[in-house]
């Protein structure tokens, strides 16, 4: 198949290179001589995108497959086309983080269902060993494609064998729960039109999936703006660094009130602060 190039013009500057170095943190996510790879989900199938910066204003995207529906996935995940939330947090309390990481973006995954199964590998356990279990369950019953791996859909998901999780080092619950939610009979891309509410009542009816699972879901998977965790590590130690103090998960909730309505970038620029 043929590929083609695009030049991509913003309205806001965009710090690409710092959007990229916290997602390669992320062993999945490879970047190739300067070109962050990305691959793009249409109808099921799968297209290898390349994406660079030009300048702080103008992306180079160098695709194959349908190139209006792979600009429309690509602006939805990197969020190209939206105001820049951190506009809204100059002047609160997060002025210092804004003026060194304000020009990124929080990224989404490729789909609500890879955020969920993503999410609900990373419970409880460290960073690290997180994103081993999650390439290994990627490779394993995703799609590698030119060397590039893909994470499973809900149909490759829940043809696994229980032995075969477990034989990644999953814990049995988290198997259960994996199984489970790829085999529920829910269509988690059609739930992008309900509002957070019933996201929310539709992801905590499943087991395995708390607070903390759905508000990940919700900014990661189907990027809703005013969602704070403030139960997540991560934001507390934040906190602490910027505060003196580490507060307590019901002070944290108070302290986001002043960055509605973009809580969920607020939580992004929080965790930046201590990376």
């Amino acid at each position: 198949m043929s590929r083609w190039t695009y030049d991509l013009t913003l309205s806001e500057a965009l710090d690409f290179k710092g959007i990229v170095s916290r997602l390669t943190e992320d062993p999945l996510q490879i970047e190739q001589d300067g070109r962050l790879v990305v691959p793009v989900f249409i109808n099921d199938q799968a297209y290898i995108t390349m994406m660079e910066a030009i300048d702080g204003y103008t992306l180079r995207i160098d695709g194959s497959g349908p190139q209006a529906a792979v600009l429309t996935q690509l602006n939805r995940r990197f969020r190209l086309s939206e105001p820049n939330p951190a506009q809204h947090l100059k002047t609160t309390s997060l002025h210092a983080i804004v003026e060194q990481f304000g020009d990124e973006r929080l990224v989404l995954d490729h789909s609500p269902f890879t955020a969920l199964i993503r999410s609900i590998i990373h419970q409880q356990i460290n960073l690290s060993f997180a994103h081993t279990l999650t390439e290994r369950v990627f490779r394993t019953f995703g799609t590698v494609k030119d060397g590039i791996i893909l994470p499973p859909t809900p149909r490759q998901l829940a043809a696994a064998r229980r032995e075969d999780l477990l034989a990644l080092q999953l814990s049995g619950r988290k198997v259960d729960y994996l199984l489970g939610v790829a085999t529920a009979a829910i269509d988690y891309d059609a739930l992008t039109s309900a509002d957070d509410a019933e996201i929310a009542e539709t992801l905590i009816a499943l087991k395995g999936v708390g607070p903390w699972t759905v508000q990940n879901v919700l900014m990661f998977g189907y990027g809703r703006p005013d969602l704070f965790p403030a139960s997540d590590i991560g934001i507390l130690r934040a906190f602490e660094r910027l505060l003196g103090y580490r507060p307590t998960v019901e002070e944290a909730t108070r302290l986001a009130e002043e960055f509605a309505p973009v809580r969920s970038h607020a939580a992004y620029l929080l965790w930046r602060s201590i990376e």
